[in-house]
């Protein structure tokens, strides 16, 4: 009755709940509700469930700044073209201009950057924020408990969370998280 979508409400109650240091338990729990409908391990945390989207919000708030200090340093380097150099095309020349851009840069300059952003995730992992730790810690740890016979799924239950959601959204859309102005 509040709210056509219910999913409209997730992000006030992400700040409702990390205000009243809830968050973690909230998430733990309908986390465990996503888990009883979930039968392979290897679709855990695929939709776009409450429990998914109020952790892609709280990775949002939270991890904005973590972001910033682990990947804004490597996307800036990227050199993604700026607003001058398109304002010196007409827009119906923007898709030849961006294809001519990425693809006349060699491999090794990809690899490079993959390496590097990589290197910076890895490097990054003790600045994690605590509540993002807290929250993957419950998700590792319902997960196990759901397949007790996969010993992988407590890494594949985070690691949906951490590379799909959070680091790799943060490299093909950067704006999304505040680490550049516009979609490149």
């Amino acid at each position: 009755e509040v709210c056509r979508d219910k999913y409209d409400a997730v992000l006030p109650l992400v700040r409702l709940l990390l205000h009243h240091h809830k968050l973690v338990p909230f998430v733990a729990a309908v986390a465990e509700l996503d888990l009883k409908d979930t039968q392979e391990a290897n679709t855990i945390f695929r939709g776009n469930s409450l429990a998914t989207r109020c952790v892609d919000e709280m990775m949002k708030i939270v991890g904005k700044h973590y972001l910033k200090v682990t990947l804004k340093p490597v996307i800036d380097e990227v050199g993604y073209p700026t607003e001058t150099f398109f304002s010196t095309l007409s827009p119906l020349e923007y898709p030849v201009s961006l294809i001519c851009i990425l693809f006349t840069a060699p491999c090794e300059n990809l690899r490079y950057y993959v390496d590097k952003v990589f290197r910076e995730i890895v490097r990054s992992s003790i600045s994690c924020p605590t509540l993002m730790c807290d929250v993957f810690y419950s998700l590792r740890h319902l997960a196990a408990k759901r397949f007790p016979n996969d010993p992988h799924v407590q890494y594949s239950a985070v690691s949906s969370f951490v590379f799909l959601r959070f680091f790799a959204v943060a490299v093909v859309s950067p704006h999304t998280f505040h680490l550049r102005p516009h979609h490149p």
